[in-house]
Parts: C-alpha cells; sequence; structure tokens
C-alpha cells in the first residue's frame, strides 16, 4: 500500500494491490456487524459505544437514548464509503483511490473503529500491550498492525505538521 497526498494537495491518494481492497472491504463488513448484530454486552462494542457515565446507569442509559442511533449510522456509513471504494477491480493489479479531506476523515474513523474491534478480539489494552505474552490470533494482530500503519500513513499527509 501507497499511501500519499493528491496531485491538488488536498487529500489523499491510496495505491493498493487488489488484495489489499478486499480485505479492507471484508474488514468493512466485519465493523458493520459489530454494530448491527454485535451483542450488548460484546466488548467490542463496548470499547466502540463507551458509557458516556460509568458510574452513573441512568445517565448514561438517558445519554445513549439520544446518542447511540446517529452514533452507529456515522459508524456505518463510514464502513459503507470505504467498502464502496474497494469494490472488487477485477483484472486490475491495483487499486487507486482519491479521498479528499473530507472522505479521508470518514476513512480514518471507520480505522479507528476496526482497530477498537481488533484490538478487543487479540487483547490488546494499550497501544502495543497485550493482556498476555500470547498473541490470540496472528490474523487478528496483523490486521490491527496493518490499519494502524494505514492510519498513521494518512495522518502524516493529512496533517504533516503534527508528524
Amino acid at each position: 500500500m501507497i499511501v500519499a497526498g493528491r496531485s491538488d494537495g488536498e487529500g489523499v491518494r491510496l495505491v493498493l494491490e487488489t488484495e489489499e481492497a478486499m480485505l479492507l472491504s471484508e474488514l468493512a463488513d466485519q465493523v458493520d456487524s459489530v454494530l448491527l448484530l454485535g451483542e450488548v454486552d460484546d466488548p467490542a462494542l463496548g470499547r466502540l459505544l463507551p458509557s458516556a457515565y460509568p458510574d452513573d446507569r441512568a445517565a448514561s442509559h438517558e445519554f445513549e437514548r439520544y446518542t447511540r442511533d446517529s452514533l452507529v449510522d456515522g459508524k456505518r456509513q463510514a464502513a459503507q464509503r470505504v467498502r464502496d471504494a474497494t469494490a472488487a477491480h477485477e483484472g486490475e493489479g491495483v487499486v487507486q483511490i482519491e479521498l479528499d479531506e473530507s472522505e479521508a476523515w470518514g476513512w480514518l474513523t471507520f480505522l479507528t473503529d476496526l482497530r477498537l474491534i481488533l484490538a478487543e478480539r487479540v487483547g490488546v489494552v494499550e497501544e502495543g500491550e497485550s493482556e498476555s505474552d500470547e498473541t490470540r490470533d496472528d490474523y487478528l494482530r496483523a490486521a490491527y498492525e496493518w490499519a494502524g500503519f494505514v492510519q498513521g500513513s494518512m495522518l502524516e499527509v493529512l496533517d504533516p505538521i503534527s508528524s
């Protein structure tokens, strides 16, 4: 994967191998699945939609009542935009995606959500730390790290001053 600035300087250009585009599309499906079908007690869903008032059940429930649907909709839309952009390009060796700044920030939302889910699934408590010395799933850990690389690369292009 190559992440670069667009020629007009406004946004991001991604160059992905077809397999990387397919992987992103599949991962977007997984994020959408957790948001749509996740059980209330799923810790990954808890990371995506944490309690606003963990010490006040009534206030937390009231806050969730007014915000949850719009938060879930926004996260699902971000995943859908990734799926749309990475739709299979049969016969092509690479997939080039041009994102304006707004679209790129939407992708960053998706990548954050993806990494939160994957972190829960592989036991990452804090960035780079696992609950135990054993990696629960090498594939998921690799996806977590790869998504972090993509996210970091996009941030460097979008905001080079703070990098």
